[in-house]
């Protein structure tokens, strides 16, 4: 520790660390804030998306079950008819008998809609816009749509930064003295307005931390960026990439699927062929099909809420070979690990209790929202943007490494920490200082 340091602040060194963690809280709270309110909203949009769209749309979502079925193929030709011309991205066959088939359609906005069937009579029931369609609509605003890339550079510097506000908050939070547990995991009702809303903030914080860091970390690996850039090379240097990566590059946004007039090869086999080879090798319950454009290649994973019940397949569309075939036991670690997480994150693993309890999660991240803004605004020693005054320091060791570390591990938070640290250089003398 420098004597300048010591001369020009009263402060200890765990006083002066302590005001520094609070100034980066505050600044990635600044940063975060956006990004909270947006996930959330989409998010929980996205979770309940099942729910909504039957209550929204019951004639087109759900059918009378009947012992009767109707071929997928006659499914097809009959949502043809009302759109022609259309790119097919997928189909879904849905184990649910009351639940109709939908067909997928890429459109010109990068989003696909759905037209459904009644498999049972094959009849057409109507389609939805894609911006009306929340599953599509929701999951596309929360990856970053309509600005890609952009947008999911933007999305993932949100949850790079929601790691450093966590961090720091848990920094903040940690108890330094032996006053009890009030203030630590319950509030003081008796201390005042700001030590109230301090505590609302902080306890409800601490209760929910690792929960979202969990969550921050099961949304990286689909970032543009990150998912792309770091752990995509980190599995290829490790060799754990996806067995599922063709999956996955079938039919995204439909441009790899047919259009809707496109005339099949008449050498192809039928659809319900197809699905009865895929469940003769394993595949199970609902099925998404991504036939190529002239059918003579089809691509399909059975759905389930727990990855490691899925089988992925790619099936020869004229004689229904299963040419590759992968599931759980074919996975890396690397992708075990993403998948599982993807399927907590979306709320699937649990059912209906992951659902319930990750808009718990969304309600408690709110709250940190509205409890942080109160308590900044009654804390604040003054008008504008009142951040809390720099303390010089030298940081300690273990936290120059663990903020150097994060900043390599996590490129666009480093690129930002900079760009923030020379604004605050620069600026810093126009913000409030210590007394």
């Amino acid at each position: 520790m420098s004597e300048a340091i010591s001369r020009g602040d009263p402060l200890r060194a765990p006083q002066r660390l302590y005001a520094r963690m609070w100034r980066w809280h505050f600044f990635a709270a600044l940063i975060v804030i956006p990004f909270v309110l947006w996930q959330s909203i989409t998010g929980v949009l996205y979770l309940w998306h099942e729910d909504l769209a039957s209550a929204i749309y019951p004639t087109k979502v759900n059918v009378e079950p009947v012992a009767q079925t109707a071929g997928l193929d006659a499914q097809l030709a009959s949502v043809l008819r009302h759109h022609s011309g259309e790119r097919l991205a997928s189909i879904e066959i849905y184990a649910d008998p009351a639940r109709s088939t939908a067909f997928y359609f890429a459109d010109a906005n990068g989003l696909t809609f759905p037209a459904f069937a009644n498999p049972h009579t094959g009849a057409y029931l109507g389609s939805i816009e894609s911006t009306h369609w929340l599953r599509g609509l929701t999951r596309g605003l929360h990856g970053g749509w309509p600005i890609n890339p952009v947008g999911s550079y933007l999305l993932e510097l949100g949850a790079c930064w929601a790691v450093i506000m966590t961090l720091t908050g848990l920094y903040l939070w940690w108890p330094r003295n032996a006053a009890g547990m009030a203030g630590v995991l319950y509030p003081r009702l008796g201390s005042g307005k700001r030590i109230f809303w301090r505590d609302l903030h902080a306890t409800v914080g601490v209760y929910f931390a690792l929960i979202l860091l969990a969550f921050l970390c099961s949304a990286l690996p689909w970032t543009t960026f990150w998912g792309d850039q770091v752990l995509g090379r980190i599995e290829k240097a490790t060799q754990q990439t996806s067995p599922i990566g063709f999956f996955f590059a079938s039919g995204h946004h439909g441009e790899h699927a047919g259009h809707g007039d496109a005339a099949p090869d008449p050498s192809v086999m039928s659809l319900d062929g197809i699905v009865e080879k895929a469940r003769a090798a394993g595949a199970r319950g609902t099925i998404e099909l991504r036939p190529s454009p002239t059918r003579d290649l089809v691509t399909l994973r059975d759905d389930h809420p727990r990855a490691w019940d899925e089988v992925y397949m790619q099936l020869d569309g004229r004689t229904g070979a299963v040419k590759v075939r992968a599931d759980w036991k074919d996975f890396p670690p690397i992708s075990k690990f993403v998948s599982l997480g993807i399927d907590l994150h979306e709320g699937h693993f649990f059912g209906r209790a992951n659902q319930v309890f990750n808009t718990l999660v969304v309600t408690a991240l709110l709250w940190l929202v509205v409890t942080g803004f109160i308590g900044w605004y009654q804390r604040r020693p003054g008008h504008g943007l009142s951040a809390p005054p720099r303390r010089e320091i030298h940081f300690p060791k273990a936290v120059l490494a663990a903020g150097v570390g994060l900043c390599v591990l996590m490129p666009l938070l480093g690129l930002s920490v900079l760009a923030i640290f020379v604004v605050d250089r620069l600026f810093g003398r126009w913000l409030p200082r210590p007394a």
